[in-house]
């Protein structure tokens, strides 16, 4: 490419000197606003990309000795991107907690070919497919984001994952979660007056949780009513599916009580559903439902 009123002669090169950027994809602007020539060398949109897409960058500078030409400085004005992976399984995303997984979404480009990949929890090593890619792949045309959604499943950690040998880049990518209560073997509070005054009493609880074998739920009072002896109830198993179950209370009064709920098997509760109805002794106005211990849930879902 010559520069139009200067000598000088630009040869832009990639893949190592062999491969000539064309005149016909180069755009010249020059300015003297500085006292020196700046010239810039825009590299118009192929079919394909913006820009050139390359692992390196050379430049061909030449101009006759009697013209007094100097080359100040040059530099190639670079946006990174990312590098084109096949197979490559991503790092493991780290959720902090235990998430309620429901979708991925991902900014890609396969080059318009489709492409296949799922996901895998990082606690079983289980695959988990995602419903918006059919048979033989999903393709992404330049950098595109699309959002998939999956059959949900719970875990602490995840990658994405794809064995199909299709090329492609990934700018970003994310998991869609909701939060889950953890599954363990001891849930258990402290003494507490549940924000109420004097003597209390409870009413009944409805305990939502999820298990695969029984619970014992332990209910612990102060001393001062005469007698610290745990009342407990036996939660049966729920299989391993999530249920609520509705609990009636024996007589009680007390002004501190505790929650303990245990098992021989990790099992979870769900804070947001879980409430005891209490109300102070002699009360006659409605009962305050309370929410005293479990794991944050929630019934949002985004995909």
């Amino acid at each position: 490419m010559a520069i139009v009123g200067t000598s000088l002669t630009v040869k832009p090169y990639t893949a190592l000197y062999t491969s000539q950027v064309p005149d016909a994809q180069i755009t010249v602007s020059s300015s003297t606003s500085q006292g020196r020539t700046e010239t810039v060398l825009d590299f118009t949109p192929s079919p394909t990309d913006v820009g050139i897409n390359t692992r390196d960058f050379e430049t061909l500078f030449s101009w006759p000795i009697s013209q007094g030409t100097i080359l100040f400085v040059w530099q190639p004005s670079i946006v990174p991107f990312p590098e084109n992976i096949y197979d490559r399984a991503s790092d493991w995303i780290d959720l902090g907690a235990a998430k309620f997984v429901q979708g991925y979404s991902i900014m890609a480009d396969s080059f318009n070919v489709p492409k296949t990949f799922q996901l895998q929890s990082g606690d079983d090593f289980s695959f988990h497919p995602l419903v918006e890619i059919p048979v033989g792949g999903t393709p992404f045309a330049k950098q595109t984001r699309k959002v998939f959604s999956c059959v949900p499943f719970v875990c602490h950690t995840l990658r994405r994952v794809a064995s199909d040998g299709v090329a492609w880049r990934v700018w970003e990518e994310a998991p869609i979660f909701a939060p889950y209560p953890e599954m363990q073997q001891n849930w258990t509070t402290e003494l507490t007056a549940l924000g109420g005054v004097g003597w209390q009493h409870q009413r009944y609880m409805n305990f939502a949780y999820l298990s695969t074998a029984p619970i014992t739920l332990t209910f612990s009072v102060d001393s001062e009513n005469g007698s610290t002896a745990p009342l407990t109830k036996t939660i049966p198993s729920s299989g391993g599916t999530q249920t609520k179950l509705f609990l009636q209370m024996s007589p009680n009064k007390w002004k501190l009580i505790g929650f303990s709920a245990t098992s021989t098997e990790p099992f979870a509760l769900w804070l947001p559903d879980i409430e005891v109805a209490v109300r102070s002794w002699g009360d006659s106005g409605p009962y305050r439902p309370l929410k005293p211990f479990g794991g944050t849930g929630t019934s949002q879902a985004e995909v």
